[in-house]
């Protein structure tokens, strides 16, 4: 039977921060490392406004800035049908949920079909219609609404 012998790994116990920053020595600065804020604002003076700031040259040619260019040319959001919201809705609930809380949730889904579902499902319809999308007004006004609680 052969043994291999390792070589023996010896550590030192890494001392304190303190003991660190006590120690003799300079640290480095800007200027060790070719860096100053002279340097930088000259570089900076040697770019125009337009290589510094890209996306604000074509703002005043494209109404609505860059964001919202081809908004005219996007396809209309359409509106899922009921049925298949609530399938989602319900799939997405049941791991969250026990039976029981499953159960009374399928019952007030069956009940919201039953009754104010379609007639608020033809509301939003007719809402949307002409409209780019039917959700953007809501949500502009539940970014504004929580604006205004936090100012």
């Amino acid at each position: 039977m052969t043994t291999s012998v390792l070589p023996a790994r010896r550590f030192t116990m890494p001392r304190s921060l303190n003991e660190t920053l006590s120690q003799p020595g300079h640290p480095r600065t800007a200027s060790d490392s070719g860096r100053s804020l002279d340097l930088a604002k000259a570089i900076a003076k040697g770019f125009t406004a337009e290589q510094k700031y890209p996306l604000m040259a074509t703002k005043d040619q494209v109404k609505g800035g860059i964001t919202y260019a081809a908004q005219d040319k996007l396809p209309k959001l359409p509106i899922p049908e009921l049925e298949s919201s609530l399938k989602k809705y319900l799939a997405a609930l049941k791991p969250l949920q026990s039976t029981q809380e499953h159960a009374e949730t399928q019952q007030a889904v069956e009940e919201f079909l039953r009754n104010e579902g379609p007639e608020l499902h033809e509301r939003l319809k007719k809402y949307a219609n002409g409209k780019t999308s039917y959700i953007e007004q809501f949500c502009k006004f539940h970014y504004y609404y929580k604006l205004d609680i936090l100012t």
